[in-house]
C-alpha cells in the first residue's frame, strides 16, 4: 500500500511540475494587472494571437482596461495601452526594464547570431559617428549616387525612354530602395567597362530576390511558428547571406561604408569569429534595409491616391530646386539631391510622418529583470513580475486613436504641419499633450540609430520619383490594399497584394 501511495505522490508531483511550466497554475498576485491565460496551457492565446494581433489585444483592452497580462506561447507578456503612460516604461532604467536582452532573444532566433560582450558599445559609438552629423551627410550623398544609377539603368534599360512602362509599385520601389542603401553601406566592386557595371547591378538584383524569399519568412521565424520545410528554406537563405556578407568578401569591395568597415573592425578586435561577423552583417542589413522600400511604397501609393498632396509635394521639391540652382529640366535631365535640400521639406516631411503613422507596427518589449512596481500617469500602481514581458502598442493605442489623430485610418498629408506651414508637433488627448505622437522609430533604449539615414533614404527616392518621372496608377480607382496582419510587430506592415502603377522619365 505504501509503495501505491508513493506512485501516487510522485505522478501527482510529476503532473503539478507540468502544470506549473505549462504556466497552468499561476495565479494573479495582489497589486498584479488582470490576468487572462487564455483557454489552452502553455498556448494561452497563442493562436487567436497569430490570427490577428490588432484584433485580439483590442478585444483584450475592451475586456480588462488599459493594462493587462497575457499567457502567449508559454510567456506572460503585460501590456500597456494608455500613451500616457508609455514613458514609465521607455525611460525605466536597463536593471528594471531591458530591451537588449530581449533584442538578442529575437535575433538569436530568426538570425542565429549570439550577442557578443561590448558589442553595445561599438554600435553606440560607431552609429554616433557615422549615422549623424558628418558621417550621415556622407551617407546620404552615397545613396543618391546609388539611386541615380539604378533610377537611370532602369529606364535605359527600357525601349522608348518616353513611353510608359509599367510596373508592380510594391515590388518596384522595394527593389529600388533595398539594392540602392546595399551598395551604400556594402559596397561595390569597382569596374570601368559596361559589361562589369550590368554584372554588378544584375548582382544586386540577385541579392534582392534572396533577400525577399528571407523577408516572406521573417513573421514565422519572428514568432516561431516555421514550418520544417520553411526552416530549410531559412537555413539556405541565411547561408547565401553568411557567405554574401563575410568579412573577406567585403575586404575585397570598394566604396564599403565608414560604419560597417569600422563595425566589422572593432568586432574582430573583440575576438568575434568570422562566422560571427558574417551573421552581424546579415543582421546589419536587415534592419537597414528591411522597412525602407516598404515605406517609400506606400508613400507614392498615398500620393498617387491624393492628387492635391502629390500636388503639393511636388510644388515644394520644385522649390527647392530652383532655391538651389537646379531647374527640373526637360528631357530627363538629372538632378541632384543633397543632404541640405532634405532639410526644407516641411511638405514631405510631414508626408512621411502620416505615412509612419498609418503603416509601421512595431511593438516595443522590456524584459522584467527583477519583481517592480509600474505606476501608471494617474497614480495607479502594478505589481510586474521578473521574468515576464512589459510591451506598448503604439499603432493601436496611440496612431489609431481618433482623439490624438481624427478620423486615424485617412491619409492626410498635412496632419503634421501648423497653418504657417511649420512642423506640427503637439497632439492632445483630454486635453492633455502627448509627449510623443510618434513611435515608428522606438524609443528610449530602443530607438533606432539609423533613423536619420533610413528617413534620407526614402525622402530622397520619393523626391526623384515625383519631380523627375511622371507617376500614376494604372487603375486610379483602385483600393488601397490591405495589410499583412502576419507581419504585426516586425516593423512597417506590407500590402496583401501589389498595386499597378506606371512611369515615364517626365520631360
Amino acid at each position: 500500500m505504501a509503495f501505491w501511495a508513493s506512485v501516487f505522490i510522485l505522478l501527482v508531483s510529476i503532473v503539478l511540475v507540468g502544470l506549473y511550466r505549462l504556466g497552468a497554475l499561476r495565479q494573479r498576485r495582489a497589486r498584479e494587472p488582470p490576468l487572462d491565460k487564455g483557454p489552452i496551457p502553455w498556448l494561452g492565446h497563442g493562436r487567436d494571437f497569430s490570427k490577428d494581433p490588432s484584433n485580439f489585444l483590442k478585444r483584450m483592452q475592451e475586456r480588462h482596461g488599459d493594462i493587462f497580462t497575457v499567457q502567449i506561447a508559454g510567456r506572460y507578456i503585460t501590456y500597456v495601452t494608455d500613451p500616457f503612460s508609455f514613458d514609465a516604461i521607455l525611460k525605466e532604467k536597463r536593471s528594471k526594464l531591458d530591451f537588449d536582452e530581449f533584442a538578442s532573444e529575437m535575433v538569436f532566433r530568426v538570425f542565429g547570431f549570439l550577442k557578443w560582450e561590448g558589442q553595445q558599445k561599438i554600435m553606440h559609438n560607431t552609429s554616433s559617428k557615422h549615422l549623424m552629423g558628418t558621417g550621415l551627410v556622407g551617407l546620404t550623398q552615397a545613396m543618391m549616387d546609388s539611386l541615380k544609377i539604378l533610377l537611370e539603368s532602369d529606364v535605359t534599360m527600357s525601349p522608348g525612354a518616353q513611353e510608359w512602362k509599367q510596373a508592380g509599385l510594391f515590388q518596384y520601389c522595394y527593389n529600388i530602395v533595398f539594392r540602392a542603401g546595399y551598395l551604400v553601406l556594402f559596397g561595390n566592386v569597382s569596374t570601368n567597362d559596361k559589361a562589369g557595371h550590368a554584372q554588378e547591378l544584375l548582382q544586386t538584383q540577385k541579392v534582392f530576390e534572396e533577400f525577399r524569399k528571407f523577408d516572406i519568412l521573417f513573421p514565422q521565424a519572428f514568432y516561431s511558428v516555421l514550418t520544417s520545410k520553411e526552416k530549410q528554406e531559412v537555413r539556405r537563405l541565411k547561408r547565401f547571406f553568411w557567405d554574401l556578407l563575410s568579412a573577406q568578401k567585403i575586404l575585397e569591395k570598394d566604396n564599403v561604408s565608414g560604419w560597417i568597415l569600422s563595425i566589422q573592425q572593432q568586432l574582430a578586435d573583440l575576438g568575434m569569429p568570422e562566422l560571427g561577423l558574417s551573421q552581424f552583417n546579415f543582421v546589419l542589413l536587415w534592419a537597414a534595409q528591411g522597412n525602407t522600400g516598404v515605406v517609400a511604397f506606400w508613400t507614392l501609393l498615398f500620393l498617387m491616391k491624393n492628387p492635391k498632396a502629390l500636388k503639393a509635394v511636388r510644388e515644394e521639391a520644385e522649390r527647392v530646386l530652383r532655391r538651389m540652382g537646379q531647374e527640373v529640366r526637360p528631357a530627363g535631365v538629372p538632378i541632384n539631391v543633397d543632404y541640405s535640400m532634405l532639410q526644407q521639406t516641411p511638405v514631405l516631411d510631414s508626408v512621411m510622418e502620416e505615412t509612419l503613422r498609418l503603416v509601421v507596427a512595431p511593438v516595443l518589449s522590456r524584459v522584467v529583470m527583477e519583481d517592480m512596481i509600474l505606476k501608471m500617469h494617474d497614480g495607479r500602481e502594478y505589481a510586474l513580475r521578473q521574468g515576464d514581458l512589459v510591451s506598448i502598442v503604439p499603432y493601436l493605442f496611440l496612431n489609431m486613436d481618433p482623439e490624438i489623430y481624427p478620423d486615424p485610418s485617412t491619409f492626410k498629408y498635412d496632419r503634421f504641419l501648423n497653418p504657417d506651414g511649420s512642423r506640427k508637433v503637439a497632439f492632445y488627448k483630454q486635453g492633455r499633450r502627448v509627449k510623443s505622437p510618434i513611435l515608428a522609430w522606438g524609443a528610449g533604449t530602443s530607438i533606432c540609430p539609423g533613423r536619420f539615414f533610413a528617413l534620407n533614404e526614402m525622402k530622397m527616392f520619393v523626391f526623384l520619383m515625383i519631380t523627375q518621372y511622371d507617376i500614376e496608377l494604372v487603375d486610379q480607382e483602385v483600393k488601397i490594399p490591405s495589410m499583412n496582419v502576419k507581419r504585426w510587430g516586425t516593423g512597417a506592415m506590407q500590402p496583401i497584394h501589389d498595386v499597378q502603377f506606371q512611369y515615364r522619365i517626365h520631360f
